[in-house]
């Protein structure tokens, strides 16, 4: 990604979400909603499912891809008790709040060395992971902002231990998506106001081939659309009529049609949203800026 594109992801992903949230706050991604009636509860949920299927421990060193304003760092330390994290985020702002979080709960550098960067790109990598050795990759509801998802996969692999695990949230298209059809139009119009890259969104099978060529094996995906994708946009709408001054009339439309939008997508069965796990493929070897 050229300079001026990853400057512009960074301002795309700020502090906006800081509205949708419960007091002291700050999570950002899009909630699993089972139980839950709350953004930030929703949201806690859905971390709480990439570290369960993670199978985050008490020795686990995680680097995190993507890690927003620091809410899932606290969750990965606190509640799971990992030994570190690790990570970069493209956004200053966030990043500066992710910090500051971490210093007030108690977490200096050894325990949690985070910093801008990009999960693509194999210098961002090495600042944050100061030659320390990683088990576990995690990538919270963000991997299809990335400019490029099958390097991100490649780099994950080369920096993880022997027998290391990727874990993700990510959205896929559905088996049966005409990429001819009448979906594809509206689709494509979506995906750019969102920042989503088009390659980025691929079928079931050819998302398990992309893992397998990037060095994984073991690969599970389970498919957890219906408690995330209808969900968001029903709670917004209930959510912004208590409380009509909370956010600016440019977010609350980027929100609305965010949510319209995963309804849609989801109703015309044209996305699919799943939790991810694989490890790493035995005598994998460690991949270097040249050959990824």
């Amino acid at each position: 990604m050229i300079a001026a594109e990853r400057a512009a992801m960074s301002e795309f992903h700020d502090l906006a979400e800081l509205a949708l949230n419960s007091a002291n706050q700050s999570w950002g991604n899009l909630g699993y909603w089972e139980q839950e009636t709350s953004y930030s509860d929703a949201n806690r949920a859905l971390a709480n499912i990439l570290g369960q299927e993670a199978r985050l421990k008490s020795d686990s060193r995680v680097f995190d891809a993507g890690f927003g304003c620091g809410d899932q760092l606290l969750l990965w330390l606190e509640h799971f008790d990992v030994a570190a994290v690790c990570g970069v985020n493209l956004s200053q702002s966030q990043t500066r709040r992710a910090k500051q979080i971490l210093s007030e709960a108690g977490f200096g550098a050894s325990a949690a060395a985070i910093g801008v960067g990009d999960a693509t790109d194999s210098e961002s990598w090495a600042r944050a992971m100061q030659s320390s050795s990683i088990d576990c990759v995690l990538a919270l509801d963000c991997v299809y902002h990335f400019p490029d998802r099958e390097r991100f996969f490649r780099l994950a692999a080369g920096n993880l231990n022997h027998a290391g695990t990727i874990s993700l949230t990510d959205f896929m298209l559905a088996d049966d998506f005409d990429t001819a059809g009448w979906r594809a139009g509206p689709l494509a119009l979506m995906l750019r106001l969102s920042k989503i890259k088009r390659s980025n969104l691929v079928i079931r099978k050819a998302y398990h081939r992309q893992l397998e060529a990037a060095g994984f094996a073991e690969i599970e995906m389970t498919d957890i659309s219906s408690h995330v994708m209808p969900c968001f946009g029903a709670w917004l709408r209930a959510y912004r009529r208590q409380n009509p001054g909370r956010m600016s009339a440019q977010n609350w439309l980027k929100y609305r049609v965010t949510g319209w939008f995963l309804h849609w997508a989801y109703r015309n069965n044209i996305l699919r949203y799943s939790v991810i796990r694989a490890v790493k493929k035995t005598g994998l070897a460690q991949i270097t800026e040249e050959n990824s």
